[in-house]
Parts: structure tokens; C-alpha cells; sequence
């Protein structure tokens, strides 16, 4: 371990007069980089506002270098705003022309790269195109290059991303609206709540490719809306919807499929059973309701389906309980603010009914969520092989029950850091059930880590499809442009899921993070004060706030973050990953990996994301950083 005053790999010495090693930027397009924009803002910046930039003169040309440390201390000092509209306005020096139309001049004085230096290579993040300057004649071939080499690559983006949208737009959608209990009996919700669930299930089974079946949380959301907002909410062209009326030991249920587009019912049935086994109720039920959707919907010819999957036992008092617990700790688990309820649910449907497979996988799910950030609730060592211990009961008792595979999925890669397990067990819960989002979204998780940035958007995208209106799936988006450096589209989506969803921490900790990445840190400091007040000052906010604080220069703020990060250690647990990256943040660097090494021992999930974190960058050319990514399994 190199001593402190050592310059990391990669450092140069600092600003003349300067004792401290700093980092050189050498070109206009790394400048813009550090400061979080375009490079036309930086260049007008220089000119109006004062940023200091250093020039090379030679060979009749001058290059442009710049030290990260004199940017930062103007930022802090200037704040400045930013301006599109200048932007747009703003001729640059015929010096910077290369530079404006693609193409950088390296700087001869520059220092090479030092091999040492690790970094994860991630996907550039898609920059809005600005207005350029005519190139001169001696250029124009080198540009069309340029410009053919993007037009190509350009296509391929759009091609992909429309073959994406027609596929959605291709396929036949649906929403099942939760069934509504007209009378009888006390406590129905296993009732209603049963079917709906497990006729969702089926009818997800039945033509993946041509049916998408709307996930459960977005079709709860939208309930209570008219037909045609729900169509033009959820994109559906079809809403399936029912009701349960029970009195003594009879059941009927009846069922209707709307077409949007004129309300009509395009067919409707009644069911009237007995009640003596309720969940083979459920299960012949819903078969026949699944049977009849796909003789009515527009779906390409399919053989006679074979139902499977849910688990069907003899109905008893105990059963019955179980499967009500059941559905109470789904509800909690769907919303992910209510963690703990739900493993009390689930454990009381397992208590209540041992062979219940799919209660083994709820389980599993609320209790790997609660053993991870930013939730906390319990450290990863603890939670994530009871996690694992509940999937793989699940699995004995159901072999084809795809959120337990996600669960093995989910502790594979933040866990055990195998990343090739996760991918197998993702892949085959989204096999088993496509119409599921959570598996799209761990599998999201999984790409940004390997750094496949365009292909973590695809299944972001993926998931909202199949759960539009959750904000759970518009934060992931939110955070997959985050790690793909897009930090003006994890602004914008962020700002519509606060607006929509004030209390939904996860989107204020991704705005807040995308402020800080460009800078803006009044902004972030901001947003992550709000996120404390609303948490109650759970530490991962704490964490962002000291963070924030340290970036604005605002050290004593910071170190209060520290400080009551520390005394909440005594009550619960905190991560080490986030004292550690406060101090990464102040800039003390040895403190830093002492705690990123604490981290490594508590098996930290957020610590596979550090080859792709840009809260990681000040500290990714350290020898040191090599050495943990090293140990996590990233060579």
C-alpha cells in the first residue's frame, strides 16, 4: 500500500506552486467529461466565465489541459448556470474546431497512460448533438469517416430499439383487474385475491411471445380508473376484470373480457362451484378462463395448453389461513415499504401449510431485498443465505417456480459475486415466467455490472412493459442511466417518478446522484436532505447527503453524516460502503479503502457495482482499487 503523499497511478504533479499530486486533463472532450457537460458549455465557460484552461503552444496549433482541482474549486466558487440557449449561440475559437467536429489533437505534453491503471470500460453514455462549426477542407475526409462510423452505429441503436417497440407493439396485451368480493363471509381476500393472482399466472403461461399479461402492482394501481384509461394508461387493448360472491359454501365468479377500443364485452362467463376445495377452485377456474381467452384474443394457433406451476393442495381451515397470509405478504412485498410485515406473512402461510412452495419463494424474495441496500434491515451474511435456504425449498417442492430461481439469481450475484450463476438462474425465472418484471429487473442489475449498458436499458424497459405505472420499475430506469452516465435522462425520469411518487426514496437517491455527478451539488444536497426528512435519516440517505456535502466542499456537513452514521452502528446495521464513500468524497483516500475493505468482510451486495460506480472514479486508478475488484471476482 503506497504511502499518502504518493501520487495514485495515473496522478501528474499539481498546479505550479501546488505541493499535492492532481490529475491532468488533457483534452477539451475530458474537461467536459469532469465537469458533467457538453463540450461546447465548457468552452463557452471559458470564454464568459472565467474556467481555467491551460494551452500547449506548438506546431502553430494549441492544445488545451486543464487540473481536476483548479475545475473543481472554480465550480464550487462559480456555480454556474447552465444555458442551452448560449450554448447553441456560442462560436468556438477556429483552435477548438477539430475538437468540435469529432476529432481531438493529442496533447504531446500529455503523460501516457500508466498500464496499472484498472478501469471497467462502460458503455459512453449518448450525448445530445450541438451545433458545429464547418470543418476545414483538410478535414472533411477524416470527418465523413467519423460521421459514416456513427451513422452506422447510429442505425444499428435505432434499429434495435425499434425492433424492441414493435415487438410490444406486436404483441396482444392484457390486464387483469383484481376480482371484486361482492358479499358473504368474513375475510375473503384468499378468495379473490387467489384467482386473480393464479388467472394471471395462467394466462402469462399460455403464448409469452404474442400475450403480455400486465404485472400485478400496475393493474392494482389502475383499478379504480375507467376502462379507456386503463387502456390508454397501460397500453392494453384488452381488461379482463370479475367479481366473487360467496354465501355458506357456494361460489360463483363471474368474468368479463373488454375490448378497449368500444367497451364491448367480447365474451363473459359464470362459474359456480362449491367451495369444499377452494384452491382447486382456483385452479380449474381459471383454466377455463385461460382456455377461453385464447380461442377469443387475436393469438396465432397453439396447441391445447398444459397448465403448471402453482401448487394445489386439499382444501382445510389451515390452507385457507396460509394462502390469506400468503396474499397479505405479496401486497407488502409488492410495495417493498413494508419488508419485515411480509416475512411475518410468509412465514405464517409456511407455518400454516409446510408444503406451500410458492410462500417458501415469498419468503426467500422479501428476505434477500431486506439483507441489501439501501433497505438494510438485516446484514447480507444473515440474510442472504436464509434467502437462498428458502429458494432452494421452494425448489424441492416446486422445480418450475420462477421467483425462486430469480432469488437464487439475486443472491448469486450480490452475494456470492458469481455472476454466471445469477445470469443462468435469471434467465431461467424469466423463461419460466416471462410476464414477472422482478427477474427483468435483477437481470437489469446484472448488466449494469458487467457494464452492457444498452442491453440493461432493454430489460429496464422490459420490466415497465410488463408493470407500467410501478414506480419500483421507473427507479430502475432511473438507475440504469445513472450507471450508463446518461445523467440528464436519470434527472428526467427521476423528476417524474418524485413528482408522481413524492415519498419514493429510490428516485430522490437517483436524482440526487445524478445532480452530484454533474456537479450540481446545491441540487443534490437538496434533493438528498428531502430523501432524509422523508426516511426518517435512514443511513444510505445519510450517506448520500454526507456525500454530497463532501463534493460541495462543505467538509463540516459531511462529517456530521459520518458522526450519526456512526451512532446509528449501535442500533443497526450500516454498511461500511457508506462511511466509505463520504470519505472518498473528502478525499481521504486511506480511510476509504480501510472501510471499502470492512465492506468486502460484510459482503456488501453495492460492492459488485464498483467497477461501473461513477462515486468509485477518484479513487479507480489507485493500485488499491485493483486489489479489491480482485478479491470480488473482476480481474
Amino acid at each position: 500500500m503506497s504511502p499518502p503523499d504518493t501520487p495514485a497511478s495515473g496522478a501528474t504533479p499539481g498546479p505550479k506552486g501546488s505541493a499535492l499530486p492532481d490529475k491532468k486533463l488533457v483534452s477539451w472532450k475530458e474537461i467536459a467529461g469532469h465537469l458533467g457537460r457538453e463540450t461546447r458549455t465548457v468552452q463557452r465557460w471559458e470564454k464568459t466565465e472565467g474556467l481555467p484552461v491551460r494551452r500547449h503552444e506548438h506546431q502553430k496549433k494549441s492544445t488545451v489541459y486543464a487540473y481536476t482541482s483548479e475545475l473543481d474549486e472554480w465550480f464550487k466558487r462559480r456555480q454556474p448556470a447552465d444555458d442551452p440557449e448560449a450554448d447553441a449561440a456560442f462560436v468556438p475559437d477556429p483552435e477548438t474546431s477539430e475538437v468540435a467536429s469529432g476529432v481531438e489533437t493529442p496533447d504531446p505534453m500529455a503523460q501516457p497512460p500508466i498500464a496499472a491503471q484498472v478501469d471497467v470500460p462502460v458503455t459512453p453514455p449518448v450525448v445530445d448533438s450541438v451545433k458545429r462549426l464547418p470543418p476545414s477542407a483538410g478535414e472533411r475526409v477524416v470527418v465523413a469517416i467519423f460521421a459514416l462510423a456513427i451513422l452506422c452505429a447510429l442505425s444499428l441503436g435505432i434499429y434495435r430499439w425499434l425492433q424492441a417497440k414493435d415487438s410490444t407493439r406486436d404483441k396482444v396485451r392484457l390486464a387483469v383487474l383484481p376480482f371484486t368480493y361482492l358479499g358473504g363471509d368474513s375475510k375473503p381476500d384468499y378468495i379473490t385475491a387467489g384467482l386473480t393472482d393464479v388467472i394471471r399466472t395462467k394466462l402469462g403461461q399460455l403464448d409469452p411471445p404474442h400475450l403480455g399479461v400486465i404485472a400485478a402492482t400496475s393493474s392494482r394501481i389502475v383499478s379504480s380508473q375507467s376502462i379507456p384509461e386503463i387502456g390508454r394508461t397501460l397500453n392494453v387493448k384488452y381488461v379482463l376484470e370479475g367479481s366473487v360472491q360467496r354465501a355458506g359454501n357456494q361460489v360463483r365468479i363471474d368474468v368479463q373480457l373488454i375490448q378497449v377500443s368500444d367497451e364491448t364485452h367480447l365474451w363473459a362467463d359464470s362459474f359456480p362451484r362449491e367451495l369444499s376445495d377452494v384452491l382447486q377452485v382456483e385452479s380449474d377456474v381459471s383454466a377455463a378462463i385461460a382456455r377461453q381467452i385464447l380461442a377469443t384474443l387475436p393469438l396465432p394457433p397453439q396447441p391445447p395448453p398444459a397448465f403448471r406451476g402453482s401448487t394445489v393442495h386439499a382444501a382445510t381451515p389451515e390452507v385457507a389461513q396460509s394462502r390469506h397470509a400468503y396474499h397479505q405478504g405479496k401486497f407488502a412485498l409488492g410495495s417493498r415499504y413494508d419488508l419485515r410485515s411480509s416475512i411475518t406473512f410468509f412465514e405464517e402461510a409456511i407455518r400454516e401449510d409446510p408444503s406451500y412452495a410458492e410462500a417458501y419463494a415469498g419468503l426467500a424474495a422479501a428476505t434477500a431485498i431486506l439483507g441489501q441496500v439501501p433497505n438494510d434491515g438485516m446484514p447480507p451474511a444473515e440474510a442472504k443465505p436464509k434467502a437462498r435456504e428458502a429458494a432452494q425449498h421452494a425448489l424441492q417442492l416446486n422445480p418450475r417456480l420462477a421467483e425462486a430461481h430469480a432469488v437464487l439469481g439475486n443472491v448469486a450475484m450480490s452475494y456470492d459475486w458469481d455472476l454466471a450463476t445469477a445470469e443462468k438462474e435469471l434467465r431461467r425465472a424469466i423463461e419460466l415466467n416471462p410476464n414477472d418484471p422482478t427477474p427483468h429487473g435483477w437481470y437489469c442489475h446484472l448488466l449494469i455490472v458487467e457494464a452492457h449498458d444498452s442491453e440493461a436499458l432493454t430489460e429496464a424497459h422490459h420490466a415497465l412493459d410488463l408493470d407500467p405505472v410501478n414506480p419500483l420499475f421507473h427507479d430502475v430506469l432511473a438507475e440504469t442511466y445513472y450507471f450508463g452516465r446518461s445523467y440528464d435522462a436519470a434527472i428526467e425520469e427521476a423528476r417524474q417518478i418524485v413528482k408522481l411518487h413524492p415519498g419514493d426514496l429510490s428516485a430522490q437517491f437517483w436524482l440526487g446522484s445524478a445532480y452530484a455527478q454533474k456537479k450540481m451539488y446545491a441540487q443534490a444536497v437538496e434533493t438528498f436532505q428531502r430523501a432524509q426528512q422523508l426516511s426518517g435519516d435512514a443511513p444510505v440517505t445519510l450517506m448520500a447527503y454526507g456525500y454530497a456535502q463532501a463534493l460541495a466542499g462543505n467538509a463540516t456537513e459531511a462529517r456530521g453524516a459520518l458522526q450519526k452514521l456512526q451512532q446509528l452502528r449501535n442500533t443497526r446495521f450500516v454498511p461500511s460502503l457508506y462511511p466509505a464513500a463520504i470519505h472518498v468524497a473528502l478525499g481521504e483516500t486511506d480511510e476509504a479503502f480501510r472501510l471499502l475493505d470492512l465492506a468486502y468482510q460484510e459482503k456488501v451486495d453495492r460492492l459488485v457495482y464498483l467497477g461501473v460506480d461513477p462515486m468509485a472514479d477518484p479513487i479507480r486508478s489507485d493500485p488499491r482499487f485493483a486489489q479489491i475488484m480482485a478479491k470480488i471476482g473482476f480481474h
